[in-house]
């Protein structure tokens, strides 16, 4: 389904979930569902009404650590990751290799009815919706 590729067990069973259709946690407050335990941990603070951690440099807020990590980033004056190709910078490691993505010269994922290619999944998902009509 994908070129995942790890020498480790434990990481390629964690990855096989991502490609289960069947979710098997579920949260109890709406139709969001994950095969990840953490991650439905996590979404279920974003029901609460209040947020319990709060950026000092915007009106950001959330209750979720990772999520507030992140964010900060968005404050820091430099970035970590840049494109040698193009102009692009970024300090998320994972933005960064999804971009990279972009310059790609081979196409991953290619649609079946014509000859559109791209390197996201999601993309020729929604490009494919283009021939049903």
């Amino acid at each position: 389904q994908c070129h995942y590729a790890t020498n480790h067990n434990s990481n390629f069973k964690k990855h096989l979930l991502l490609h289960k259709l069947s979710k098997d946690f579920k949260c109890t407050k709406c139709n969001y569902a994950t095969n990840f335990k953490f991650r439905v941990e996590r979404h279920l603070l974003t029901h609460k009404t209040t947020k319990d951690i709060e950026c000092e440099h915007c009106d950001y807020g959330t209750n979720c650590k990772s999520l507030f990590k992140r964010h900060l980033l968005s404050h820091k004056p430099f970035n970590d990751f840049k494109c040698a190709q193009c102009h692009y910078a970024t300090n998320h490691n994972s933005n960064f290799k999804k971009h990279l993505l972009l310059h790609k010269l081979s196409k991953d994922f290619k649609c079946t009815k014509c000859n559109y290619a791209t390197n996201f999944k999601f993309r020729v998902e929604r490009h494919l919706l283009t021939h049903k009509t």
